[in-house]
C-alpha cells in the first residue's frame, strides 16, 4: 500500500472515530437537557393541579425509563455502524495490499 491510500485510510479511520465520540457526546448531553427540562416540567405540573406525588414520581420513572432506553439503542447502533465502518475500511485496505494477479 502508498504512503498516500496508507494516509487516506487513517484519516479516514480518524474521521470515523471522531465522529462516534461526537455522536455518544451529543446524545448524552441531549439527555441530561431533557432530563431537566421534563423533571421541571412536571414539577410544574404537579405543583399547579395539585396531583398525587406519586402518580408525578411513576410518570416521570417511566418516562425516564423510555428515554434510557432510546439513549442506549441511539448509542448501540452509532457503535455498529462505527465497526462495520471500520470493518469495510480495513478490507479496503487488506484488497490493496494483495499483489495484483
Amino acid at each position: 500500500m502508498s504512503q498516500e491510500s496508507e494516509t487516506v485510510l487513517r484519516n479516514s479511520l480518524d474521521a470515523v472515530d471522531q465522529f462516534r465520540r461526537r455522536t455518544i457526546a451529543g446524545v448524552a448531553v441531549l439527555f441530561v437537557v431533557i432530563i431537566v427540562a421534563l423533571g421541571s416540567l412536571m414539577s410544574a405540573a404537579a405543583v399547579r393541579v395539585g396531583g398525587n406525588a406519586a402518580q408525578t414520581k411513576i410518570q416521570f420513572a417511566s418516562v425516564a425509563a423510555q428515554m434510557l432506553f432510546v439513549t442506549l439503542c441511539t448509542v448501540i447502533v452509532a457503535l455498529y455502524i462505527t465497526r462495520m465502518t471500520r470493518t469495510i475500511l480495513r478490507a479496503i485496505e487488506l484488497i490493496s495490499k494483495e499483489p495484483p494477479k
